[in-house]
């Protein structure tokens, strides 16, 4: 006879914690940590549950999109049953339609797609003559898709590089484009979901790679899909799957040259804004490349030195309205300074420009600054940086307009600038590495030389300055903070260099200041995190060294034992701000910190790239 506790851990919940359910795996249930994630010794989260906590308006708005599901629902069933083309749930050959099935599901279920539904469901059509895999489904409509609304409307403006809503329904609707745009649907779909719903849909992710594996391996739409998904996979910590896919979308982007304008203009069906999508994919590839080996230092920047010819994106008003101009070339944006004109580029262009300039900045940087290279980052990565900022016109230094509404691009690429400048500087300045930050892959020892006290100087308000450029974009009023998940790590280096300067350098009212900055910063950060648990996963990390850092883990065990699950040790020093103190002194706190902390990973990287143009890898244990 089995035991009790046996029985327990047998049992499968039917509310699995998020990793045992994205790896397809049993789960107790138990809470706060199941057995399998206690044993694996690894984070363990559950979906925030979304019964309750609803006003009245809440109430009245979720009813009518119920009754609106289900009205819709009846007339699709009537009209499948009665009209000779098969439009609604069942399809002239069986097919299910995945958005009817799967958003009534969600809505009366009040929240994410349930295992059981999914299972259930796959379980019946297997044995029935109709049955179809998951990516045989009916998607003949798009244009009432709640999770392509979704798509649109809380991501696209962060990274657009598909077609623009309209244009997309209307490309769509032609029947010889459906199937190869099934695998990119698929892919925008799972990013809606994770907006709407606020969690990982294992149903939609098997329902992308499946439609991934029977595409055409040459169809250039794949390079859009796995682009996007990879971003949905990394943010979900998924990170070894997210490799694999940006490195797939890489490959064929290079196999088909997409980078070359002649691509744009053989693959544009005479079509201008398919002709700009096409410029809008290779960008917006050389983009998320770059930034994956910003934010994690291990992926190296593959295309950095790609010849591209391919014409730089148009403003995203002339984007929507579909009146394409004559595409500027890089060419033009990189002697903008000789323009007598003053011609001005798109946001795109500018954020193009951003992470050009910034990859040029901090590939002049070695690896391990000493004193004689301080002069050199200022005559050689300022101007780099300084160049972009000091040409860039009136309309484009304010990332916000008059009605409130924020430049998404100009965002990034203000972020991306001042996350550069804090990176060049600061193993240079006065805002010195705490010893804490060696349990974070971002972290690096302090420099072996120290520059003459004048050039501290400048490099320390470099780094201030920006900080605070950065602090000005994060107050912006606009709530909740909701940017793309890649601003997670610029933001964080931001704070990291913030407590340095709690810890070393401020006092008084201009202390508390900062403080106040701390707290917003992680504030916008854990309104991402709401979305992104791998931003939520740096919101912990951040307060943990700040935790430390700030001097807050004071609560010891005056036993002689251990600090309790939680707790840290406190970090005393001289200043009375929880600075370092002896070499023994900061030792002793790394040996006690180190295991409470181990399970610290890759924060980010924006550091100490090294030779990109050779090798845009970077050392993450030396990195910050």
């Amino acid at each position: 006879m089995t035991s009790p506790a046996q029985n327990t851990r047998a049992t499968r919940s039917s509310l699995a914690c998020l990793p045992c359910r994205s790896r397809h795996l049993k789960c107790d249930g138990r809470r706060p940590c199941c057995t399998r994630c206690s044993e694996s010794a690894q984070e363990c989260n559950y979906a925030r549950s979304r019964r309750g906590g609803l006003d009245r308006a809440a109430l009245a708005e979720r009813r009518k999109r119920l009754a609106g599901v289900e009205e819709t629902s009846s007339i699709a069933i009537m009209n499948s049953n009665s009209s000779p083309q098969g439009e609604g749930i069942i399809g002239t050959q069986g097919e299910l339609d995945l958005t009817s099935q799967f958003m009534g599901a969600n809505f009366a279920n009040d929240g994410g797609l349930l295992d059981g539904f999914a299972l259930g469901n796959s379980t019946s059509n297997t044995n029935s003559p109709g049955s179809t895999t998951p990516c045989q489904v009916q998607m003949s409509n798009i244009e009432n898709d709640p999770l392509i609304d979704s798509y649109y409307k809380d991501f696209h403006r962060f990274h657009p590089l598909l077609l623009p809503r309209r244009h997309m329904i209307r490309h769509y609707q032609d029947p010889n484009r459906q199937l190869s745009l099934r695998s990119l649907i698929a892919a925008m779909r799972l990013i809606g979901y994770i907006y709407n719903f606020r969690e990982w849909s294992i149903l939609l992710k098997d329902h992308v790679e499946n439609c991934l594996a029977q595409a055409l391996p040459s169809d250039p739409v794949i390079v859009q899909a796995r682009l996007l998904y990879s971003i949905a996979l990394f943010w979900y910590d998924h990170k070894k799957q997210s490799k694999v896919e940006i490195d797939s979308a890489i490959r064929l982007a290079l196999e088909l040259q997409i980078h070359r304008e002649e691509f744009a203009l053989q693959h544009g069906a005479d079509d201008p804004v398919v002709r700009e999508s096409w410029r809008r994919t290779w960008w917006m590839l050389y983009m998320i490349d770059a930034y994956y080996a910003g934010t994690l230092g291990t992926m190296e920047f593959q295309v950095l030195d790609v010849d591209a010819t391919v014409g730089l994106p148009c403003e995203e008003q002339e984007y929507e309205s579909g009146v394409i101009p004559e595409p500027k070339t890089i060419q033009d944006f990189e002697c903008r300074e000789f323009a007598s004109d003053d011609t001005v580029f798109s946001s795109f262009a500018y954020l193009i420009g951003a992470v050009r300039c910034a990859g040029l900045a901090i590939s002049t940087v070695p690896k391990h600054a000493v004193k004689e290279d301080s002069l050199h980052v200022i005559q050689a990565a300022d101007s780099a940086i300084d160049g972009w900022l000091l040409l860039l016109p009136k309309d484009r230094k304010q990332v916000m307009n008059k009605a409130g509404e924020i430049d998404e691009l100009m965002f990034q690429a203000h972020l991306l600038i001042h996350v550069a400048t804090i990176g060049i500087h600061r193993p240079l300045s006065d805002l010195k590495f705490n010893a804490i930050e060696d349990i974070s892959s971002c972290a690096r020892e302090p420099p072996p030389d120290t520059p003459g006290p004048e050039l501290i100087n400048v490099h320390t308000v470099r780094v201030m300055r920006s900080v605070e450029a950065q602090i000005r974009l994060l107050a912006l009023p606009v709530r909740p903070f909701r940017h793309s998940p890649f601003t997670t790590c610029m933001v964080s280096e931001g704070a990291l260099a913030l407590l340095s300067a709690c810890n070393f350098l401020l006092k008084g009212p201009k202390l508390a200041t900062a403080r106040d900055q701390i707290r917003m910063t992680i504030g916008c950060l854990k309104a991402l995190g709401e979305l992104w648990p791998r931003t939520a996963r740096n919101v912990r990390e951040i307060q943990k060294i700040a935790h430390h850092v700030l001097g807050l883990g004071s609560r010891v065990a005056t036993n002689g034992g251990t600090p309790q699950s939680g707790e840290l040790p406190p970090l005393v020093g001289g200043n009375g701000q929880g600075s370092l103190g002896s070499e023994g002194e900061a030792s002793s706190s790394n040996t006690d910190i180190l295991p409470l902390l181990g399970s610290i990973d890759d924060l980010c990287g924006w550091y100490n790239i090294g030779d990109m143009g050779t090798d845009f890898s970077w050392d993450m244990q030396n990195t910050l």
